[in-house]
């Protein structure tokens, strides 16, 4: 458990992990520094229950507090239990349960319970348009299996495939595969270890638990749709594709790097030009076409009525291509 000044939640969150039906479990607190009584609350927890272990953070943010909790856990499977949020009772229980029914599987992920300040339901408007959601279809309510690299793969329409880290159960394995959380683009920065994680492991989904998303306003998170932001998700995607392409099989390495990449980079800022002129569309059209740009020309032949692929959904045409490089369905249901 990161913490940094979240004591309003602590009770509720002390709650959610005392209460798991899976009690084999060791808890590591680290403190970024709370001024607003996190520590004496945390002291008292501790005093309380031998499971659980407190140390003071690094003071370097927020990444750097997750790992340094990482490094210092002894178990088989790691939960982000982030401060200000909180869980089902059986959310621990499912999800080792999945992991170790389905071995090749090296993340399980539960449903998002999306919760307000004050414990309450709320609306999050951009959840339920993600690329897991519309992926999964009519696998969402279903346990399924998601075969990697394809949500990893998903990550290059822009979104977030896991929603929140609250979302998943990790196998300690993973990070000395896959390596700790990068800092370097600040308060989203998970977007990319998920995305290096899921383009090398394979995930569980597990839809009858799940994990809760605490909206309130001094959250540490990210979501915007204007060009900067854009372009840390881009350099959050390279990243992640440098960093994994050794691992990965070339049926996809090739195309991911050659084609795949650039071509969700363009259609992105493809629909930020929307908002100019019909004559600046064109001429920027034409400049696209004469330089041999694919989203370009994906774009005449679909006004032509040669082809579908730029009105389909992200997710459909990564689907569409992914079965086009002769692997096998990439979600499959299980019981």
């Amino acid at each position: 458990m990161p913490s940094l000044n979240t004591r309003r939640f602590l009770e509720d969150r002390r709650s959610s992990i005392q209460s798991q039906t899976f009690r084999d479990w060791e808890l590591i607190i680290v403190d970024d520094g709370s001024t607003d009584g996190s520590w004496d609350f945390f002291e008292q927890w501790q005093r309380d229950d031998d499971r659980v272990k407190l140390f003071s953070g690094p003071q370097k943010g927020l990444y750097p507090g997750w790992n340094d909790a990482i490094r210092r856990a002894t178990g088989e499977y790691v939960y982000i239990a982030t401060s200000d949020d909180t869980m089902a009772p059986d959310c621990l229980d499912k999800m080792v349960g999945a992991l170790k029914q389905y071995p090749k599987c090296d993340l399980a992920h539960c449903s998002l319970r999306v919760i307000g300040e004050d414990g309450g339901g709320a609306k999050c408007d951009w959840y339920p348009d993600g690329p897991f959601v519309k992926s999964s279809q009519e696998l969402l309510d279903c346990p399924h299996v998601r075969h990697a690299p394809f949500d990893g793969l998903l990550h290059l329409t822009g979104a977030s495939v896991y929603a929140s880290i609250t979302q998943l159960l990790i196998r300690r394995s993973v990070f000395d595969r896959i390596g700790m959380f990068e800092s370097t683009w600040g308060p989203m920065s998970d977007f990319n270890w998920n995305m290096r994680a899921s383009l090398l492991c394979s995930t569980i989904h597990v839809p009858d638990t799940w994990g809760g998303w605490r909206l309130h306003p001094n959250q540490a998170t990210a979501q915007t749709t204007n060009t900067d932001f854009y372009e840390t998700v881009q350099q959050m995607i390279d990243h992640a594709i440098a960093e994994t392409a050794p691992s990965l099989p070339s049926s996809i390495r090739k195309p991911l790097q050659e084609t795949w990449n650039g071509y969700f980079n363009e259609r992105r800022f493809w629909w930020l030009s929307e908002k100019h002129s019909k004559r600046d569309r064109l001429w920027k059209l034409l400049r696209r076409l004469a330089a041999g740009s694919p989203v370009a020309r994906d774009y005449v032949a679909w006004r032509l009525g040669f082809s579908e692929d730029f009105a389909l959904e992200p997710v459909d045409l990564l689907k569409k291509w992914y079965r086009q490089q002769g692997f096998h369905e990439p979600l499959q249901r299980v019981t």
